[in-house]
């Protein structure tokens, strides 16, 4: 199910582009501003809903327009399916499937699961838990299809149990008490979907990774759910309540979950040079997209924006063997199409380059 075309108009520098991608490794490719990296960004927009670099969608609109549209074509056996995302000023979205307007992002999330590489994306080490935990649930959204619902279920609950303790309205504590039936009951399931996951997701990494990086036979995943293993989160609730009831929201459940990772108990923030950390990076975004695969019927997607960026040569020959593993439709971007040639040499994929200068496509 790969993306077998894609056209934008008014999406940043780009007035109006066109490209026609492979299944395999798509490096696009020029100078910093032509819109290389703006590409990528559209291809996470048409499954996210949302960019990679910015949450004020204006600035992604063209000077002078009023709207910016996304149009692409997922390919899957014979069949093509045509998809779309446009975005006004106002910040009216419209959403079509198969020519059908939809109403949730989710949909086109389900259909093109997509993961980026950027620079920025060392806060999955350096940032907080809810980083890692973005990491996490986009995994299980595609191959566990109870975990939308029950998240979504237990955000609801949670703003209600919040809500409860900044107000502290008449008989909150009773109310509090029944809402923390619900809050538990889905807490678990997620929590125990949550476990499952990294189980599988930890075997795949370990049988798949380890024999292109020795650097990672002694790395430890450590899960924490967000409240201790050793009490029940029915309990958890019960003694954190009156720091709650004091500071106004929830502190225990799965909203507070965290993975780490680490060598000999240090931390790989701590242990590993910043070469080190991107080789790990990209073995955890090729497990989980190879997980995803594995488990479901779906190509996904993986972008790469300024992939040569603090690789050497070396490093990049490794890149290319962990991705070599990835069954994945690859888009990358880089200044230079021959920065990346030792990538993109040992995975011995159908590769097209595209060109752009000034928003515009100049060779494919």
């Amino acid at each position: 199910m790969s993306l077998s075309h894609l056209s934008l108009n008014n999406f940043r520098n780009i007035e109006a582009i066109t490209v026609e991608p492979v299944n395999g490794i798509n490096v696009i490719y020029g100078e910093n501003g032509s819109g290389k990296t703006s590409l990528l960004e559209a291809i996470y927009y048409l499954s996210h809903g949302k960019s990679f670099r910015t949450l004020k969608h204006k600035s992604i609109i063209q000077h002078h327009k009023e709207k910016f549209t996304i149009h692409g074509r997922k390919s899957l056996y014979n069949l093509s399916i045509p998809i779309g995302i446009s975005k006004t000023l106002n910040g009216e979205t419209e959403l079509k499937i198969q020519g059908k307007s939809s109403r949730r992002v989710s949909e086109l999330a389900q259909l093109m699961p997509v993961q980026v590489i950027t620079p920025e994306s060392y806060s999955l080490f350096f940032g907080g838990p809810k980083e890692r935990r973005k990491f996490l649930d986009l995994g299980l959204f595609h191959v566990e299809q109870d975990f939308f619902y029950l998240w979504q279920s237990f955000n609801k609950v949670l703003k209600q149990r919040n809500a409860l303790l900044k107000s502290k309205p008449k008989n909150y504590f009773d109310q509090i008490k029944f809402w923390d039936k619900e809050f538990v009951r889905l807490a678990e399931q997620i929590n125990n979907l949550r476990i499952a996951y990294i189980s599988r997701f930890k075997r795949q990494f370990f049988d798949k990774m380890c024999a292109e990086l020795t650097l990672i036979r002694d790395l430890e995943i450590s899960f924490h759910a967000g409240w201790k293993e050793s009490e029940s989160l029915t309990e958890a609730l019960e003694q954190s309540f009156e720091r709650d009831s004091r500071q106004g929201f929830t502190s225990k459940g799965p909203h507070k979950a965290d993975f780490s990772f680490s060598v000999a108990g240090n931390s790989v923030e701590n242990t590993f040079s910043r070469g080190q950390l991107k080789l790990l990076l990209y073995a955890l975004k090729v497990t989980q997209n190879s997980l995803i695969e594995s488990e479901t019927e779906k190509q996904s997607i993986l972008l790469i924006d300024d992939l040569p960026s603090e690789l050497g040569e070396d490093t990049k020959e490794k890149v290319g063997q962990l991705l070599s593993h990835c069954n994945s439709q690859i888009f990358i971007s880089a200044i230079e199409s021959e920065s990346i040639s030792a990538v993109v040499e040992p995975m011995q994929r159908e590769l097209q380059m595209f060109h752009v200068k000034h928003g515009n496509l100049i060779t494919r």
